[in-house]
């Protein structure tokens, strides 16, 4: 899985948009959005500009995770 902000809010719209329809994704705190790696290339396909979260920004709490796990999430 990685984390991934959106460059801007139209790109935000689409890539939702697209990982809600056609992948799964999860939305996380401060526009954020986790996804697997398979995903970044529907995102690159469709020319939806994202950036990658380096791992030290990404801490999270764990047990947040295992309550909401990524079936769950739209």
């Amino acid at each position: 899985m990685v984390r991934i902000r959106f460059v801007c809010e139209e790109d935000e719209v689409k890539g939702f948009y697209a990982l809600a329809t056609k992948a799964r994704l999860r939305g996380l705190p401060n526009g954020m959005y986790e996804v697997s790696k398979a995903c970044l290339a529907l995102l690159d396909e469709l020319s939806i500009k994202y950036v990658v979260i380096p791992s030290p920004e990404t801490a999270l709490d764990e047990a947040q995770a295992l309550r909401n796990p990524l079936t769950v999430e739209l």
